[in-house]
C-alpha cells in the first residue's frame, strides 16, 4: 500500500502560527504534523509515502532531509486551489492500493490496524462519537452502511469524516474518473470529499469504516492546536518503533 499525504495547504486559519512556516511543520507533541502523518502511514502499512507539499515547500523539503523520512516528496505550486489539485499532482507516482490523509490529522495507534485492514472498494473513515460542528465533515449512509451523501452542509447525517479515504487496485480506475469528473463539472477550487460524494451520486457509493472509540485530533484552528498538544500530552499516540 501506498500513502498520500495532502500537506500543501495554506494553514492560513492557524493564523500566526503559520505566518512564517506551513502547516505540516506545526509542532503538536512537540513533533511536526508532517512527522505525526507519516509515523501513522507506516503503521497502518503504507511501504510507499507521497507527501503533496505546496506553501512553504522549501521548508517542508528541509524538515523531510534533515529528518531523513521515508517519503516522496513532490511540489503542487498551484496550492492556493483546493486539495484535489494536490492529490491529482501526485496521481503520476500512484502504482498501488493508496490511502488518502490529511497531514493536519493525528490519529491513535489503534486506528492504524483498523486503517491496514483490506478493502474491497473506495472506503471512506468514519465515526459516530463526536458532535459535528458547522465546519466538520458530515456523512449520511444509506441501509448498507455506504456513503450516501458527504458534506459539510448536511442537516441529516449519521457519522462524520475522519479525514481518510483507501482506494483499492480494483477500484482505482473508477476513482481517478471520478477525480477528473469532478474537476472539469465542478472546477479546481474543490476538495478530495467531492469525489466521495461523485462516486455515491453515480451508483458506486463508498464502503465507511468506523474508527469510533479510539480518539484522534485535528489542527485546524489555535485552540485546536493547544487542545491537540493537551490530549497528547495524556494519552499514548505513538506507534512503537520506526
Amino acid at each position: 500500500m501506498q500513502a498520500v499525504l495532502l500537506a500543501a495547504g495554506l494553514g492560513s486559519r492557524l493564523g500566526a502560527l503559520t505566518e512564517h512556516i506551513p502547516k505540516a511543520l506545526i509542532s503538536v507533541g512537540g513533533e511536526p504534523l508532517l512527522v505525526h502523518a507519516v509515523r501513522f502511514a507506516r503503521a497502518a502499512g503504507a511501504r510507499g509515502i507521497i507527501v503533496v507539499g505546496g506553501y512553504g515547500f522549501d521548508l517542508v523539503a528541509a524538515e523531510v532531509a534533515q529528518r531523513e523520512l521515508p517519503v516522496t516528496l513532490i511540489e503542487n505550486r498551484a496550492f492556493r486551489d483546493g486539495n484535489l489539485v494536490s492529490l491529482q499532482a501526485a496521481r503520476a507516482l500512484v502504482v498501488d492500493e493508496f490511502l488518502l490523509m490529511n497531514v493536519d490529522h493525528i490519529y491513535r495507534a489503534p486506528i492504524a490496524a483498523l486503517t491496514a485492514a483490506d478493502a474491497t472498494d473506495v472506503t471512506a473513515f468514519i465515526d459516530t462519537d463526536r458532535t459535528l460542528g458547522a465546519d466538520d465533515m458530515k456523512v449520511e449512509r444509506d441501509g448498507r452502511g455506504r456513503v450516501s451523501r458527504i458534506s459539510k452542509t448536511l442537516t441529516t447525517f449519521d457519522a462524520g469524516y475522519v479525514g481518510m479515504t483507501k482506494v483499492p487496485v480494483a477500484a482505482a480506475d473508477r476513482y481517478w474518473a471520478a477525480v477528473q469528473m469532478a474537476q472539469a463539472e465542478e472546477g479546481r477550487a474543490i476538495h478530495v470529499e467531492r469525489v466521495l460524494a461523485r462516486l455515491a451520486d453515480e451508483g458506486h457509493p463508498p464502503l465507511c469504516r468506523d474508527i469510533s472509540g479510539h480518539g484522534w485530533v485535528e489542527v485546524d484552528l489555535p485552540e485546536e492546536r493547544a487542545h491537540a498538544d493537551a490530549v497528547l500530552a495524556r494519552g499514548n499516540f505513538g506507534y512503537g518503533p520506526d
